[in-house]
């Protein structure tokens, strides 16, 4: 038969009430920095999302005007009945704005041969940091602003 021992405090008894705190304390601790980096990852990985779908929008507006001769008037002329099959999944041409992984894609057209793309996170700081932006020219600028990218802000090789 195998022997179970119980662990006991360096002086043989039972662990002190002051050895269990520091214990519960180190893995509170513990804990806590696991939560910032989950957080933090979270962060990355919709901002990827949001960076991906700019450019996924951007090329399927690009599709249409090929096809049309003229750039969609808004997101959901990207999908059926007018375009079928769709150039972009329902998620980024439903909704107003569209919103996919905490990220809210604002487009519009102010010219048949011209468009302009806003990509914000809902709520900066939490579903994202970065703010996109983006054109007919498909240079991709961002900023870590709270506010809409444009122009000025630099572009993403």
């Amino acid at each position: 038969m195998a022997r179970v021992r119980v662990l006991r405090s360096a002086r043989g008894g039972a662990f002190t009430l002051i050895e269990l705190v520091v214990v519960v304390a180190v893995l509170a601790t513990l804990a806590a920095a696991a939560a910032v980096q989950l957080a933090r990852a979270r962060i990355i990985a919709n901002e990827q999302v949001g960076l991906t779908s700019v450019r996924l929008i951007a090329k399927s507006s690009q599709f249409f005007l090929l096809a049309r001769n003229v750039y969609p008037a808004d997101l959901t002329e990207l999908g059926p009945p007018v375009s079928d099959p769709p150039y972009l999944e329902e998620a980024l041409r439903i909704g107003n704005p569209p919103v996919k992984h905490g990220y809210a894609f604002v487009y519009a057209r102010p010219t048949p041969t011209a468009f302009t793309l806003n990509a914000n996170p809902q709520t900066h700081g939490v579903t994202g940091v970065q703010h996109f932006y983006t054109d007919q020219t498909f240079a991709i600028h961002a900023t870590d602003a709270n506010r809409d990218a444009n122009t000025s802000d630099p572009i993403i090789p």
